[in-house]
């Protein structure tokens, strides 16, 4: 298990910031650095299922275990969904996806940190490299 750490400065308040994860269509326009057409269905919550998934509906289930607004939010990794059917995958329960949010002046400083399979790393490190860009340009709208 290999972990992406990620830090982005984002020109806005941590509020701001916050919407740019939680709120689908905004998720969308930056998690598109990931699949085209990616987004999540589900409630983010406190103990909540979300998966994130393709335009096909195949994507990766989470379960948010950290649900503090404007702060922290973190995901645990169960499973997968392919073709409708949903499998749980035991490797899964090491892979978490966290996310902080610091104030920094008028700025919101994101820390990421994604621990993943070490066969995805390379791949997903880059996307997130891409992923980091559109954060920032979004945040400056």
């Amino acid at each position: 298990m290999k972990h992406i750490k990620k830090e982005f400065m984002l020109d806005c308040s941590p509020e701001e910031a916050w919407q740019l994860v939680v709120d689908r269509n905004k998720y969308e326009k930056w998690a598109a650095a990931f699949h085209e057409g990616s987004t999540y269905t589900g409630d983010m919550g406190l103990n909540e299922t979300v998966n994130f998934v393709d335009t096909e509906g195949n994507g990766l289930v989470s379960k948010v275990v950290v649900f503090e607004p404007e702060k922290e939010i973190r995901f645990s990794f169960l499973g997968e969904i392919n073709d409708g059917k949903y499998v749980e995958v035991a490797e899964f329960a090491d892979m978490l996806e966290h996310y902080i949010f610091e104030p920094v002046g008028k700025q919101t400083r994101m820390l990421v940190d994604i621990a993943m399979d070490d066969r995805y790393y390379d791949m997903m490190n880059e996307m997130w490299d891409r992923a980091g860009i559109e954060l920032v340009k979004l945040s400056n709208l």
